[in-house]
């Protein structure tokens, strides 16, 4: 199995797993459609499918534009939509999704819109007898939830709180509102890896202003023992082996 970052951050948030037959799914779709198929090299055939997030541009720019193709658009934050029951759409495939709620104790939405409002916001775990299992975080402040058997943890990790400027409160808050700090990355990471287990902690979505990408490599490969750590940028490639399975 290969993940392929297309796209990260405000720009635009988009990743692709293929597996060793072709069969692709897309995490997310916040970037142009033609980004999209440029990243799949113009073969649309063996995508199974696009799960996305939330309904922020930079995540679901081409959910239209993809089922204009043909392709299944899991989308749960939109609650009467048809498209909402992910593990509907690839029983016929070697991926199986679960969906969770990246909410508060209380049931409240952790993401927010640009005015302070809720955002439904959800997390993945995919599984994939090439892989294992991997968990698809991003534009959370937290998450509540444990993990057990991970194998991968793609996680969107915002800014480092020691960078951004608490001397403009209007654009901290926009940064702090929603999204993770590196700080609660490393903690969240920490609680659910297991160093025989965890084999790839890869994190994306970087602010500009407000993180240091060596910086957080190294924050997290203190809590991420024995694991390959690493930041997305586009068009770069992972592979993604199960450890339970031997390779051959």
């Amino acid at each position: 199995m290969f993940l392929r970052t297309i796209g990260t951050g405000s720009s635009g948030n988009c990743h692709l797993l293929t597996a060793s037959n072709g069969e692709t799914l897309i995490l997310d779709c916040g970037v142009p459609i033609s980004e999209i198929k440029k990243g799949l090299d113009w073969n649309i055939k063996n995508v199974v499918g696009c799960i996305v997030t939330h309904r922020h541009g930079d995540h679901s720019k081409s959910v239209y534009d993809l089922r204009k193709i043909g392709i299944k658009v899991a989308t749960p934050y939109l609650s009467n939509d048809e498209y909402s029951l992910v593990r509907l759409y690839f029983d016929h495939t070697r991926f199986r999704v679960i969906a969770f709620e990246l909410t508060t104790k209380d049931g409240k939405w952790t993401h927010t819109n640009a005015d302070g409002s809720e955002c439904p916001c959800y997390g993945y775990v995919i599984s994939h007898p090439e892989m294992g299992k991997l968990l698809y975080v991003t534009d959370t402040e937290f998450v509540k939830w444990r993990f057990d058997d991970l194998n991968h943890i793609l996680l969107g990790v915002d800014y480092d709180k020691n960078m951004v400027d608490m001397n403009n409160p209007a654009k901290a808050s926009h940064v702090l509102r929603g999204h993770m700090s590196i700080d609660t990355a490393c903690k969240f990471v920490e609680t659910n890896h297991s160093p025989d287990d965890v084999k790839n902690v890869i994190m994306f979505h970087l602010s500009e202003e407000n993180a240091d990408k060596d910086n957080f490599i190294e924050q997290m490969k203190k809590v991420a023992i024995r694991s390959n750590v690493d930041v997305a940028e586009p068009y770069k490639e992972w592979e993604l082996r199960n450890p339970n399975v031997a390779p051959f």
